[in-house]
């Protein structure tokens, strides 16, 4: 605030001093260059805290005000990546449930996916409950691995109690 308060004094002191000089400088050339050099001063008064700048703390904050911004992108980044394979997860196991009433089948499913290399979540295991016969089981097994890709091993059948 004192800072601001001095800038202002010593626009305001420049003004008054080039009113004076304007007032006393003789009519022709004389009060043109007179009028250039009071333009120079009000200049100089106005652009006086440019002098003072500390370019090397303001680069500084700016260098940290970019990390910040990348470290907030990254972690936006990463939630929406969480929040995008819980909504798959939920998308394959809704496929699953649908396709296994098309077959008669009643059931519950969980699916966990991974990521691969190009940002793509595949599934990667799945759980399902209440899937009927041995028969029915079996149809659903061989749809999961056809469809989706999730070998037998990492396929597990619960009765409908069971589901965790």
């Amino acid at each position: 605030m004192a800072g601001a308060r001095g800038w202002l004094l010593a626009i305001i002191s420049a003004s008054i001093l080039c009113a004076v000089a304007d007032s006393l400088m003789p009519a022709g050339p004389v009060k043109r260059v007179g009028r250039l050099v009071c333009g120079l001063v009000l200049l100089c008064a106005v652009l006086s805290p440019a002098a003072d700048l500390d370019l090397a703390g303001g680069r500084d904050w700016l260098e940290d005000y970019f990390a910040g911004l990348e470290a907030g992108r990254m972690a936006l980044g990463e939630r929406v990546d969480q929040e995008m394979k819980v909504i798959i997860e939920q998308e394959y196991a809704a496929y699953i449930v649908d396709k296994a009433a098309e077959m008669g089948l009643t059931c519950a499913a969980r699916v966990s996916c991974r990521a691969e290399e190009a940002g793509l979540y595949v599934p990667d295991g799945t759980e399902v409950a209440g899937a009927g016969s041995d028969e029915g089981q079996s149809r659903l097994t061989r749809l999961i691995e056809e469809d989706l890709g999730v070998p037998l091993e990492r396929q597990v059948y619960y009765s409908e109690e069971e589901l965790p």
